[in-house]
């Protein structure tokens, strides 16, 4: 049987790893790759590992094609394990193929495996095992540190410097950061850290599930750097790229007889008794054996997609996780990364994940503020303080930081004994100034009420070099708001809550609007505020006004049951009445041009500060346009307007901004107002403290309207319009150095302090309990990695043109006065005539078994419809315009004005 098992290479085979690679040496130890050159060491055996992209042992050959890396992957799979996984049993065929043979181990063990592998028949049979360090082993620690004495005993760190007592083991445990025995290094880099804390992986797993009787021949594994030590002893006999070697030379006559015993069949006959050793040595080889063998042989075993989506959705629903949560490109790298490391992954503890790795988190973070840091000195910032009410009714501020390379959460802080107090709301902002420093702050945004008011007009008093500016965003919801209590528009809106009330509480009759009416086109439309949101939503059911008047008008309406109900034929009236769509093309034709601005300044995608000015006043002309210059019909909006908007017009910096934005400077109808002029010169005292460059700024400026020397140039000209503001003055404003300072400051700011959305904290309770200085300090960083974490998201997907959904918490808590009714209990009983549930549930089923089996799409529609928003579809802030809706026969006769649309 030895003789059948002699070596592939005494029979003239020649290993397939040789055709891509060449040898560096006589012993053929180093091995040159063919495609990308890296000289491989330990033989054709770690090159085929290179070339198969197996880890743990040697890095991956990202230039082999990828027929290469399959060949190199079923070669070592073939070679280590046979053709098909076997049963280990007591046959020798098992015991031979799990030492493996031939050229898939290193060269230098070549001398131990010739002989073939010895068992122990007895107790008293003695092993000489070879210490790794004969065998030419270096422990991969020596890399980061050096040894101060001869025993090796301590060990220098490369990184922090520290003298570590205990030997290689206890320093690989340093540069890890496994706690318990030794510091760790924070300043080892993570690559080291990654790397260190793999190779210690079998260590801490073996030892725990080491069998009570494997003490008797402990003596048999060899030996680490430190041989007194029982943690390096279990080390380096666990390697994780060796193997247990048993014996020095054995006579083919011992291996014989060892064998004698065993049986030479299928495996089907078993031992009596089973050496200790032998127990050992395939315990190790079920522990130990390569990962692309267990996922060989855990293949026929694999879990369905249906069960480990069904455990995903089973964490989410017990830890109340929201279900928008796996919309998060964070969670999808989750699974990535969990797929790519495989089946032993042990999940972080609690204390790991609110521990160290939030620390680290944390650090990352505020290396991100010192990159916009850098940016400030030719950009400056905007700090935001965004006011907002939790659900348990406190009134927090969030504080946060603008500029062109994003938003930035500072923290947060519960206000709700201060809101009022402008002397406490001043110290507030005054204090993340000083912290983002004065130099850099070209305004402090805050809501437009009189604390705030006031605040912000001491912290002007205080700090010279930068302005108060109120909240665009606010100041525009304000008037939403007011033009809500106009008669007209509150009847539409109360209108219109009955329709979406209606349809959005009965399941059947929803999934037949959006199944055959609306083209699966929702008519509640979210957006950043509640009243922002009702307009979005009025103007939805004026575009999808054709399929509604279609459904209330289709046999299945008529026949089912809901047409019976008094609610349902008052809505059906509501829908059928063209008066009722013509008031509600008044309220769209006089608050559309507003809402523009508004969704304007919210979507993020460019810098609001350049336009606002501009836009605002467009938008009060388009408002005239609309109703043919009658102040009748636009009167009344108007006036909210301006009452809500005058603080801003006269604003200095929307007013420089205005005149500096070359897109509306050297337009033919430019006319530099005095008001215009006025605030530009404000800007000049307030943004330049020096006196010098002041007057050297305000004598460019007419350089700059003339278009003289690099303003005039056809690049200058064409690229007016193109480029925005401040990178044009950036590119062609260098002849103007003072000038281009400020104008680059000014036009680098944004309008509004809503710099995300409030439902995005879960840890409202951070500002709730008393807790002591460690569990505050924890919760503030989870708040703090929380919401940047967002925002970076957030900012990731608007540089990639995606569609940003708002969170279904938000979504409910905006559009509740749209979906739910206080009175009534919404009804779940549905008539077949309406919806079929179970063909749906079906027709999910088989959609989820077509993407299990590949043959499915890969971004499938959701096919259960739900009544709240929580579980459907994301609803974009955006929300394309509708198309296929056509029009009616009453669009001619739409431009009319009822009598009377007073308050």
């Amino acid at each position: 049987m030895v003789e059948e098992m002699a070596s592939l290479r005494q029979i003239g085979y020649v290993d397939p790893g040789w055709e891509h690679g060449v040898a560096q040496d006589e012993r053929k130890k180093k091995v040159r790759c063919n495609y990308c050159g890296k000289i491989v060491s330990g033989g054709i055996y770690r090159l085929k590992q290179h070339l198969a992209r197996l880890s743990g042992e040697v890095t991956y050959c990202d230039k082999a094609p990828e027929e290469v890396c399959i060949k190199m992957r079923e070669n070592l799979e073939g070679c280590r394990f046979g053709k098909k996984p076997r049963r280990i049993e007591y046959d020798e065929q098992a015991y031979l193929n799990f030492q493996s043979n031939d050229d898939i181990e290193e060269e230098e063990h070549n001398a131990y495996r010739s002989k073939g592998k010895q068992l122990m028949g007895d107790k008293g049979l003695v092993i000489n095992l070879a210490p790794l360090r004969s065998l030419g082993y270096v422990d991969p620690g020596w890399e980061h540190g050096v040894a101060q004495d001869e025993r090796k005993k301590k060990v220098k760190c490369n990184y922090c410097e520290k003298i570590v007592s205990g030997g290689i083991n206890r320093f690989k445990q340093h540069l890890a950061r496994i706690p318990g025995e030794v510091a760790p290094c924070k300043n080892a880099p993570e690559e080291v850290y990654l790397k260190i804390k793999d190779n210690m992986k079998w260590h801490r797993t073996g030892r725990r599930h080491r069998r009570p009787d494997a003490k008797e021949i402990s003596a048999f594994y060899m030996h680490s750097d430190n041989d007194e030590e029982e943690d390096e002893q279990d080390e380096d006999a666990h390697m994780s790229n060796e193997k247990p070697i048993l014996g020095e030379k054995r006579s083919s006559k011992d291996s014989r007889r060892t064998l004698r015993g065993m049986s030479s069949g299928g495996g089907s006959e078993p031992l009596v008794k089973r050496p200790r050793m032998d127990s050992l040595i395939l315990k190790t080889a079920k522990t130990h054996m390569p990962a692309s063998y267990k996922q060989m042989k855990m293949e026929p075993n694999r879990k369905s997609r249906k069960e480990v989506i069904s455990a995903i959705c089973k964490f989410f629903y017990y830890a109340g996780v929201s279900s928008h949560a796996a919309n998060s490109p964070y969670f999808h790298k989750m699974l990535e990364l969990v797929g790519q490391y495989g089946q032993d992954l042990v999940g972080p503890s609690s204390q790991m994940i609110s521990g160290r790795f939030l620390q680290d988190e944390t650090v990352t973070i505020r290396n991100y503020l010192a990159e916009y840091k850098a940016s400030w000195a030719v950009t400056g910032c905007s700090i935001l303080a965004d006011s907002w009410k939790d659900t348990q009714g406190r009134t927090l501020i969030n504080f946060l930081v603008s500029c062109p390379r994003g938003i930035y959460f500072v923290n947060s802080v519960d206000a709700t004994d201060i809101v009022e107090d402008a002397t406490n709301l001043f110290m507030l902002l005054d204090k993340v100034v000083e912290e983002m420093g004065e130099e850099n702050v070209v305004q402090v945004i805050t809501e437009n009420t009189t604390s705030y008011q006031t605040a912000g007009k001491m912290l002007e008093d205080k700090r010279k070099h930068l302005f108060w500016t109120p909240c665009a965003t606010y100041c525009i919801d304000r008037m939403l708001e007011d033009f809500m209590k106009i008669k007209l528009v509150a009847e539409c809106t109360e209108n219109g809550q009955k329709i979406t009330k209606f349809i959005y509480n009965q399941i059947g009759l929803l999934s037949l609007m959006k199944k055959e009416f609306t083209g699966g086109q929702e008519l509640l439309r979210p957006s950043v505020t509640q009243c922002a949101s009702s307009f979005a939503t009025l103007q939805s059911l004026l575009d999808l006004r054709t399929g509604l008047k279609k459904m209330f008008q289709s046999n299945k309406w008529i026949s089912s049951r809901f047409s019976k109900f008094d609610e349902g034929k008052e809505v059906e009236r509501i829908v059928l009445n063209a008066t009722f769509w013509k008031k509600l093309q008044y309220v769209r034709k006089s608050v559309d041009p507003v809402m523009q601005v508004f969704q304007k300044i919210n979507s993020g995608e460019s810098l609001s500060m350049p336009y606002i000015y501009n836009d605002m006043y467009r938008a009060k002309l388009a408002i005239k346009t609309n109703h043919g210059d009658d102040t009748r019909k636009y009167g009344h909006f108007w006036s909210i307007i301006d009452n809500h908007w005058s603080p801003l017009y006269h604003h200095p910096l929307y007013l420089a901004a205005y005149y500096l934005n070359p897109s509306y400077q050297y337009r033919p109808d430019f006319v530099a107002h005095p008001d215009v002029v006025r605030g530009l010169n404000a800007c000049l005292m307030r943004l330049e403290p020096d006196n010098g460059r002041r007057i050297a700024a305000s004598l460019q400026i007419s350089d700059f309207s003339s278009a003289k020397a690099d303003f005039g140039t056809d690049l200058a000209i064409s690229t007016r319009s193109e480029l925005n503001p401040a990178a044009w003055w950036q590119q062609h404003g260098i002849n103007c150095l003072e000038l281009h300072r400020i104008a680059v400051r000014i036009l680098s700011q944004t309008c509004s302090s809503l710099g995300c959305e409030h439902s995005w904290s879960v840890y409202d309770q951070i500002h709730g309990q008393r807790r002591n200085a460690l569990a505050q300090k924890k919760l503030n960083d989870l708040i703090y990695v929380h919401y940047n974490l967002r925002l970076r998201e957030r900012q990731i997907r608007r540089r990639c043109n995606d569609s940003i959904s708002l969170d279904s918490v938000l979504q409910e808590s905006l559009l509740y006065d749209w979906m739910v009714d206080a009175e009534k209990q919404a009804s779940l009983e549905d008539e077949g005539i309406l919806c079929d549930e179970t063909d749906q549930a079906d027709a999910y089923e088989n959609d989820l078994m077509e993407y299990e089996d590949g043959s499915g799409e890969g971004n499938r529609k959701g096919s259960l419809v739900m009544v709240t928003l929580a579980d459907m579809e994301s609803l974009d802030v955006n929300p394309p315009n509708n198309t296929g809706t056509g029009t009616d026969d009453d669009d001619a006769d739409l431009n009319f004005l009822d009598d009377d649309f007073s308050e």
